[in-house]
């Protein structure tokens, strides 16, 4: 039985200019994303994926506009990650997690939660047609607004600094980048930016 083939494409160096233009909406840093995240970023096959979410984050760390509504970004404290950095970036399919996390869904909720709700219940609990509706407004919506004042999460954008420049490399999940799993992370940057950027990885003495 024969392996299968996998397809390969092969892109000059006006076509990878090319690419990346489009991938940032023309803007200057271009030549400071990989290959690998300009593919993602042009990539429509998942119609969750924001890629406007992406590129927000990225022209706030450029200093393009002054504001970011996720949690500040952050260094990698451990090998093989370190000396990396991450943005948290949110679109659409992060809302849901982001509410949890503010209610602390995943741990059975909060004292804030069960406050909410006792209030909802005292202030509504005799009109069974609305204090459905206020209960729902509290949960989401102010969920959601009081989560955004303490920064949002979501998924990573990984890049790096040299020689004051930041060099963006590919997206990732929390979970890419816990224990065991930041090896195989690592892995990822490496071959899909390496030949790029080869001062981003340098060689183990």
């Amino acid at each position: 039985m024969t392996e299968p083939r996998h397809a390969t494409v092969s892109l000059d160096k006006e076509q990878v200019r090319y690419l990346k233009l489009a991938a940032v909406r023309g803007q200057y840093y271009f030549e400071r994303i990989s290959v690998a995240l300009a593919v993602r970023l042009l990539d429509s096959s998942n119609p969750r994926f924001d890629r406007f979410a992406v590129l927000d984050e990225i022209n706030y760390l450029e200093g393009i506009t002054k504001a970011s509504r996720t949690k500040p970004e952050s260094q990698f404290k451990k090998l093989p990650l370190f000396p990396f950095w991450h943005k948290h970036f949110f679109s659409a399919q992060h809302l849901i997690k982001n509410i949890g996390i503010r209610w602390n869904m995943p741990n059975y909720g909060n004292r804030d939660l069960d406050k909410m709700i006792s209030d909802v219940a005292k202030a509504h609990g005799d009109d069974p047609d609305a204090w459905p509706g206020y209960l729902a407004h509290k949960l989401v919506i102010d969920g959601f607004t009081e989560r955004t004042k303490r920064g949002l999460t979501g998924d990573w954008l990984i890049y790096a600094k040299h020689e004051d420049k930041n060099y963006y490399l590919d997206l990732a999940t929390h979970e890419e980048g816990i224990g065991e799993h930041a090896h195989t992370l690592f892995q990822k940057l490496k071959n899909g930016s390496q030949a790029e950027f080869p001062f981003l990885f340098p060689e183990k003495p």
